[in-house]
C-alpha cells in the first residue's frame, strides 16, 4: 500500500506540479490512513469501501482533529482514490459520496502592533543567529510573506538598489512577485549579510539567504521553532508565523490599502481569500502602524 502512495505523490509532483508542501501533507495524510486500514487487517486498496473511510473519519473526530485538518485529509483521500480508479487499480472510487465537514473560514485574531513591537524588541541582534532572527522577523512583518517563501529566498533575491525583494518560489503560487522594502528592513538585512551570515555559512557557494547552524538553507520547521521560541519569550504563546502575515494584512487594510493591492502583496490567487483579512476592529485609525 505504501508503494502505491509513493507513486501517487511522485505523479502529483511531476505531472500536476504540486508544491513540496502539498506533496508532503498528502503523503503524511495518506500514510496515516494506511496505518488505520492496516490495523483493521486491510492490505489492498481495492478492498477499501466507503464505510471503511467513514470509520476512519469518525476516528479522527473522536481524536478531536480540527475540521480544517479533517477536510484536508479527506481532500487527499479523494484525490488519491480518484487517481487509483483512473489507473485501474480500483473498480470504484469510495470517496465519491463523502463530504467535508463545515470549515470556519474566518481569519484568526490579528496581533496588535504593540505585540509585534514587543516581539521585535526582544530579538537581540548581538550574534550571528540573533542578526538572522531579527532579519527574518522584520522581513516577515514588513512583507507578509509565507514561511516557505522566506526560507526559499536566495541572497540574489534581495535588490538593495531598487529597495525590493523578489519572492514566490516554493510557495502556493508559482508566480513570483516583487515586494517593496522600507529602509529599516533593508538596514537589518544588510547587517545580517555583513556581520551574521558570513560567520554561519561554511560554503562560499551557498545561495540561501537564511541559513541554519550547519550553514545550509533553513527549513520551514526550523523557522517555525525559532519564531515560537521568541514568541514564548515575549509572552505570546499563541503566536505563529501566519499571525504575523495576518497582522501585516490587517494593518494595511486598516490604514487605507485597497483589497486588490493587499491581494497582490500577499500573493493570493483569489481575492476572496484576502477578504478574510478585513479588520473587524474599531475605526481605521484606532491602531498605530507598525514600522519595523
Amino acid at each position: 500500500m505504501e508503494d502505491v502512495i509513493t507513486t501517487f505523490i511522485e505523479r502529483m509532483s511531476v505531472q500536476q506540479h504540486a508544491s513540496p508542501n502539498t506533496c508532503g501533507a498528502y503523503s503524511t495524510d495518506l500514510r496515516q490512513l494506511t496505518r488505520f486500514l492496516q490495523s483493521n487487517d486491510f492490505s489492498r486498496w481495492e478492498d477499501i469501501a466507503s464505510e471503511h473511510l467513514v470509520a476512519y473519519l469518525l476516528r479522527l473526530r473522536e481524536q478531536q482533529y480540527a475540521p480544517t485538518s479533517i477536510a484536508r485529509k479527506l481532500a487527499a483521500m479523494k484525490s488519491f482514490f480518484h487517481w487509483l480508479q483512473e489507473e485501474g487499480l480500483t473498480a470504484a472510487d469510495p470517496t465519491v459520496k463523502l463530504s467535508s465537514p463545515p470549515v470556519n473560514r474566518e481569519a484568526p485574531a490579528a496581533l496588535h502592533p504593540d505585540e509585534v513591537q514587543t516581539l521585535m524588541d526582544l530579538v537581540a541582534a548581538q550574534d550571528p543567529s540573533g542578526l538572522r532572527d531579527r532579519a527574518m522577523l522584520q522581513l516577515l512583518c514588513a512583507t507578509g510573506m509565507r514561511v516557505t517563501e522566506i526560507v526559499s529566498l536566495n541572497v540574489s533575491d534581495l535588490q538593495f538598489d531598487q529597495q525590493t525583494v523578489l519572492c514566490g518560489a516554493g510557495g502556493k503560487s508559482s508566480r513570483k512577485r516583487t515586494l517593496p522594502l522600507e529602509a529599516a528592513t533593508l538596514g537589518t538585512l544588510h547587517a545580517y549579510l555583513e556581520l551574521g551570515r558570513p560567520k554561519m555559512v561554511h560554503d562560499r557557494k551557498e545561495q540561501s539567504l537564511f541559513v541554519n547552524h550547519h550553514g545550509t538553507r533553513l527549513t520551514r520547521q526550523g523557522f517555525w521553532l525559532i519564531i515560537k521560541n521568541h514568541a514564548r519569550a515575549a509572552g505570546l504563546e499563541s503566536l505563529t508565523p501566519h499571525s504575523l502575515r495576518h497582522a501585516f494584512a490587517v494593518n494595511l487594510l486598516e490604514h487605507g490599502a485597497e483589497l486588490r493591492e493587499v491581494q497582490e502583496l500577499l500573493g493570493h490567487a483569489s481575492i476572496s481569500t484576502t477578504q478574510m483579512y478585513r479588520p473587524a476592529r474599531g475605526p481605521r485609525g484606532s491602531r498605530t502602524p507598525v514600522h519595523v
